[in-house]
């Protein structure tokens, strides 16, 4: 008779202790049942992969705190992370002036307006390069640069870092919020006005920059629209734009408040009514989840990204969204298949070698080098993705950069080395296990020449820049 069976028919001389044990063996049996795949704690793999698509690499001391959880756990651990919201340069926070007020200013004092704003701008991105490195959320700074490279403005044409720095806090805010209310946010934005030319959509002359880039990129994707459903939205977005002091304002005057017909059957007449129809519409949630999707995981599965979607267009949690993503199979079997972004491959590195000593203006350099500058996407589609940042030029200079690195790590060495100088450990930091010349380093006089040169070795080989 089994412990089940004895404790479900007792039979005489079968004391309680006897019943306990049998009650503990059934708990363990369903526990087993109940359990899911992922229910033990991570593999180094595991871990080692799960920082390098949802943080910006494999960093020992993050890698340490989830080592004991289970997959779930680890994801939810990264997703409950808060940004730290640092205070941002003062210079973002001055007094804008409006067109009237720069032509009452001498030649001298608007070249010298000019110049005082072009210097501000650069500071906002060295300061965002630096929260990115020093900020703890991996995956809350993960979100922002998505959303950051989705709804796409530039400093370039917006040339107010105020501006810009406003749309980065509504994005930070909502970057594992409410997709509801960020795209509300997105679309009455001063400085996504200025960027896609809304502050010129009047009734008279609708502008369909915005309202096309509402439906193509930001929502529904390209093909699920008519050219109708554009026109319909650039009017309902008439009047929408700046006042005096740079916040967004609907001009009544400017204004088409008609009825307009979107998607066929659906009855618009205002800003409010084109984001509410564009959430009502199926293929949103389907086309924001494929791309948060495309985001952590090299290949689209159709039918899991329709599962999600259906789940996000009910409340549009997008924390929910990403802790989906992360939690699926295609997502734990996809290490080594993406490539990192200029970004993820500069700001992982210092922030894994802590003890790297470089100039923040260095550093943007290194990265812009290869393309990408914060705040500053190419186009409206962004930035490129994954092995778009890839090809003959960009890798040679990525190459390059690397070199920069690996130099700045030896003359670093002796503050760097310590936590890195094992086989394990350099094997711990890359998608791809590095081949070690020494299996063990243990300590003696050659270990930190031998580990210099591995790390050395580590950074400048492709295999640093997979994740």
């Amino acid at each position: 008779m089994s412990n089940l069976e004895c404790y479900l028919y007792p039979l005489g001389g079968f004391n309680l202790r006897g019943r306990i044990s049998a009650l503990k063996s059934l708990a363990l049996a369903v526990f087993l049942l109940i359990s899911p795949v992922n229910s033990w704690a991570l593999s180094a793999e595991e871990g080692k992969h799960l920082l390098l698509r949802a943080g910006f690499g494999a960093q020992p001391d993050l890698l340490q705190q989830i080592s004991k959880l289970n997959r779930s756990q680890a994801v939810n651990y990264l997703l409950n992370q808060q940004p730290s919201f640092g205070v941002v340069p003062s210079c973002v926070n001055a007094k804008l002036l409006d067109r009237k007020a720069r032509r009452k200013l001498s030649a001298d004092k608007r070249k010298a307006y000019r110049k005082s704003r072009g210097n501000c701008n650069r500071e906002l991105r060295s300061w965002y390069l630096e929260q990115l490195i020093a900020d703890k959320a991996v995956l809350a700074n993960q979100m922002g640069l998505f959303w950051h490279n989705h709804f796409t403005s530039s400093l370039s044409k917006v040339k107010a870092s105020k501006l810009m720095y406003g749309q980065h806090l509504s994005i930070e805010k909502n970057a594992l919020g409410s997709f509801a209310k960020l795209l509300k946010a997105m679309v009455n934005d001063p400085a996504m006005l200025v960027y896609l030319d809304n502050v010129k959509n009047r009734k008279v002359k609708p502008n369909e920059n915005l309202g096309r880039e509402l439906l193509e990129l930001f929502t529904l994707g390209e093909g699920n629209y008519t050219e109708s459903d554009v026109l319909s939205a650039a009017k309902a977005l008439t009047g929408l734009g700046l006042n005096s002091d740079f916040q967004s304002q609907v001009r009544s005057n400017l204004h088409d408040g008609s009825a307009k017909t979107i998607f066929v059957d659906t009855t618009i007449r205002s800003a409010d009514d084109l984001v509410a129809a564009l959430l009502a519409h199926p293929h949103t949630s389907r086309h924001i989840s494929r791309a948060i999707w495309q985001h952590f995981i090299s290949e689209v599965d159709e039918q899991q990204v329709l599962q999600l979607a259906n789940v996000f267009a009910r409340d549009w949690d997008i924390k929910q969204l990403v802790h989906g993503i992360l939690n699926s199979d295609q997502f734990w079997q996809d290490s080594g298949k993406m490539i990192k972004s200029p970004v993820e491959l500069v700001v992982g590195s210092v922030k894994t070698f802590q003890g790297i000593k470089i100039q923040p203006k260095r550093l943007e350099r290194m990265i812009s080098s290869m393309g990408q500058v914060l705040f500053d996407p190419p186009n409206v589609k962004g930035w490129p993705k994954d092995r778009d940042w890839l090809d003959t030029n960009k890798f040679i200079v990525r190459s390059n950069v690397m070199d920069k690195l690996a130099r700045a790590i030896s003359k670093n060495m002796a503050v760097i080395g310590a936590p890195f100088c094992t086989a394990e450990k350099i094997a711990s930091l890359t998608t791809i296990p590095m081949p070690s010349s020494e299996p063990d380093m243990k300590a003696s006089s050659s270990m930190m020449g031998n580990c210099q040169q591995q790390l050395t070795q580590l950074v400048t080989d492709p295999i640093w820049q997979l994740k």
